[in-house]
């Protein structure tokens, strides 16, 4: 079936432990409950996803890393029956009232623009999604898909783990964080799909000896700085990426991506309509049955039909009625000698509305006026942050993903 770093669980494994929840009233009668799971041990957790699936309930898993009190809430606004914190046979209930048969998996949308969306996605939907992933993807049962980020999250649960059973393989699920830990076992599957966020991709590039090359990877989450996506170009035989969102989950897959914001061709079983050229981009708008999702992204398909991502829409900094797309200003910063990272974020501005500002981190001191004139050579004069500030490092989620929104308050 799968592999948690070097141990293998098998189909009899599976069912041993089927019979264990069989021993536990809340689980034997899962159908009629949400369950919320907040637990360290990958295979308990994907036992519980199968067996929850298999007794028609739902499912809401929580990051493992969560202390008691921050899993309840979580649990709480998924309006789940019981939390597992670490332990099955002693779970916290939640409440007892409304029984719930909608069979499905809950998860809540990353947040970095607002308040968390509580998602709910049918088991049918997932089996949809899975069947057209792995059109899309076009990789065979023979490529090993290793799963270097959580399986509480979709990127980690659907595509990476689900897609590979249903074609046949067997997924290796890593939650040992030590980037030569991963290395090594990427060497033990030399045919590999390595699934993992975009800042653990650079760092892996950067660790990887000049004379090896990764088989494939895949990078979903946040888009790709340009210099990180020309290093892992350079040490990959075959970089994809996908594109996606709570609601709908995968929504495209680029399966050889020669540019950072291509994000692929449309999953067969959803409508999506967006700009046409680079010239004229429009919000992401996806269609799914009777379901239209407005994501606030600004894309654009090119003349062959691959969507491009450019901006979320809300993170668009709009200087005296010019528009300015942080990720275009964070790849000319990131250019410059000796910085590490760096976001783009906007503030209120009396005359022009908004002004474009920078966080930046770098291995050692930089002059404001030296990154300044860079940028002045390199961007619009709108484009130039005009404020600039130096921290030990830029604080990302898992998945690579900040919040600009959030910056703009805490450096008014």
């Amino acid at each position: 079936m799968f592999y948690v770093n070097d141990t293998y669980y098998s189909h009899q494994d599976l069912d041993e432990q089927f019979k264990v929840f069989d021993q536990l009233d809340y689980l034997k009668e899962c159908d009629r409950h949400r369950i919320a799971v907040c637990h360290e041990d990958a295979f308990i957790l994907l036992a519980l996803y199968f067996y929850i699936k298999k007794k028609g309930g739902s499912v809401a898993p929580i990051h493992a890393k969560n202390p008691l009190g921050a899993a309840i809430r979580t649990a709480e606004h998924t309006k789940s029956h019981y939390l597992i914190h670490h332990d099955i046979e002693s779970p916290i209930q939640l409440k007892k009232e409304g029984d719930d048969h909608s069979g499905s998996l809950i998860q809540l949308s990353s947040g970095t623009t607002g308040e968390p969306k509580c998602i709910e996605r049918s088991w049918a939907s997932i089996d949809r999604e899975l069947e057209n992933y792995n059109v899309k993807l076009s990789i065979n049962m023979v490529t090993t898909s290793i799963v270097a980020c959580p399986v509480n999250h979709s990127y980690g649960l659907i595509s990476g783990v689900l897609a590979a059973m249903k074609r046949g393989s067997v997924p290796v699920i890593i939650t040992n964080p030590n980037p030569k830990y991963i290395v090594k076992k990427l060497k033990e599957y030399p045919v590999h799909i390595l699934y993992a966020a975009p800042t653990l991709l650079y760092t892996l590039s950067r660790l990887l000896p000049i004379e090896e090359r990764f088989y494939a990877v895949m990078t979903s989450g946040t888009l790709l700085p340009d210099a990180w996506f020309r290093l892992l170009q350079k040490k990959s035989q075959r970089v994809l990426q996908q594109y996606g969102c709570s609601e709908a989950g995968c929504v495209s897959v680029n399966a050889n991506v020669s540019e950072a914001n291509a994000i692929g061709k449309v999953l067969s079983h959803l409508d999506v309509t967006s700009g046409q050229g680079k010239e004229n981009p429009e919000e992401i708008v996806i269609k799914i049955d009777k379901q239209t999702i407005q994501t606030k992204d600004l894309g654009y398909f090119d003349e062959q039909g691959t969507l491009h991502f450019l901006e979320r829409i809300d993170e668009m900094i709009n200087v005296a009625g010019l528009n300015v797309y942080p990720h275009e200003v964070e790849n000319i910063i990131r250019s410059y000698k000796g910085i590490q990272d760096t976001v783009v974020f906007k503030k209120r501005d009396d005359y022009a509305g908004e002004r474009v500002c920078a966080l930046y981190s770098s291995d050692e001191e930089i002059d404001p006026i030296n990154l300044r004139q860079w940028c002045q050579h390199n961007l619009a004069p709108y484009q130039v942050p005009v404020e600039w500030v130096r921290v030990k490092k830029v604080d990302r989620m898992a998945n690579g993903k900040v919040s600009r929104k959030k910056l703009g308050g805490v450096y008014a």
